[in-house]
């Protein structure tokens, strides 16, 4: 039974906003030591957007590929209803992916069978998202290969975070059926990384955004998912995982222990999944109700603090919504308008019963 969410439009605009605002955050220390981003920045590390100097800040591919996949999951909704034929979810999300790929190789990769389908839709249209901006190698190889990867046949033994920082979409698409959205969610992140740690930490994230967007509490959100995850083959790293973020998380808050990075970088630095996957919990736990503390949080340590910040920034900004966004982050982010166009569309495909949105607008952008 299709289940609608409890949480508005705005918490939907604050979900993919948030995450956009934590990894334009994050991007220009990405690289950085916590050391190095103390030195340059003062001792609470960044507090705002430092990458121009008009005080602007960017996403990176994070945003970049979650907006393909926001696009993908809708197109295929749309056939769903149109045409009867769900099962194609999978290889309209590879072709949206594809479309990604076009706009970091600016056309040069042709891809064999589909290059019409490929290059002619709304998105790709957009002459912002045609920006290198330090795409993850596992992406660009594997989606290059023309190769879908799956769960039963890995494309590649991948395990990095390019997995999970792009799930938000798959939790907002039918909020509530969990179980389907981790599985999706695992099937979405095998399309190109095949390791079990990195799609099953893709699958948890989205299923984790599934329950918020329904009203379940974070903690209790976790708690369902980590119930779901223990079904899958494989599964004992990323459990490991999320369980050290909860046991951190449970000594500090009982030993009352200043957060730092030092503590966040005890469950790791987040260049693979599951590390960003429990990094990002522990930071997001101990914050619930306070985007900017979290986001600020999430980014100051060595390790990949975009996608940690777009993380945090997915959980945090669809609890709270935008109105608890810092207002000069959102009126300074570029593209921001079109980070909210599409989370508008997942939420309105959100309120739909059954698959496909007979809006007309979905026609002239998501028609297959």
């Amino acid at each position: 039974m299709h289940k609608e969410s409890k949480l508005p439009l705005n918490n939907f605009v604050g979900c993919l906003l948030g995450g956009a605002i934590g990894d334009a955050l994050g991007a220009p220390i990405e690289f950085m030591s916590i050391n190095e981003i103390k030195n340059k920045y003062g001792q609470q590390g960044i507090t705002d957007y430092v990458e121009y100097a008009n005080g602007c800040g960017e996403f990176t591919d994070d945003t970049q590929m979650t907006l393909f996949t926001a696009e993908g999951l809708l197109r295929a909704y749309f056939r769903a209803s149109h045409r009867g034929t769900w099962g194609a979810v999978y290889g309209i999300s590879h072709e949206s992916l594809l479309r990604w790929l076009h706009t970091q190789e600016h056309g040069q990769y042709k891809h064999p069978k589909h290059e019409d389908r490929i290059i002619s839709n709304w998105l790709i249209q957009q002459n912002e998202l045609y920006k290198l901006r330090a795409p993850g190698n596992t992406c660009l190889a594997a989606l290059q290969s023309g190769i879908m990867g799956t769960m039963e046949k890995p494309i590649n033994n991948s395990k990095g975070c390019g997995t999970i920082m792009r799930m938000a979409p798959v939790g907002l698409i039918e909020p509530g059926e969990t179980e389907q959205n981790f599985k999706l969610g695992c099937e979405l992140s095998a399309l190109t990384h095949g390791h079990p740690s990195g799609y099953l930490s893709g699958g948890f994230f989205a299923a984790i955004i599934s329950e918020l967007a329904v009203g379940t509490k974070l903690r209790a959100a976790i708690e369902v998912v980590r119930d779901i995850l223990v079904k899958y083959k494989h599964h004992e790293e990323t459990l490991r995982a999320v369980n050290a973020a909860l046991e951190l998380f449970d000594d500090v808050t009982k030993i009352g222990v200043a957060p730092s990075p030092e503590l966040i970088e005890q469950l790791g630095e987040g260049w693979v999944a599951e590390e960003a996957l429990a990094m990002s919990i522990f930071a997001a736990l101990l914050y619930e109700n306070d985007f900017e503390k979290g986001v600020l949080f999430s980014v100051n340590h060595s390790g990949d603090s975009d996608s940690t910040g777009s993380i945090v920034g997915n959980i945090l900004g669809l609890i709270n919504g935008p109105n608890r966004i810092p207002r000069q982050w959102a009126n300074n982010l570029y593209s921001a308008n079109l980070v909210m166009e599409i989370a508008e569309d997942l939420y309105h495909q959100s309120k739909v019963s059954g698959y496909g949105n007979d809006d007309f607008r979905w026609v002239y952008k998501y028609i297959n």
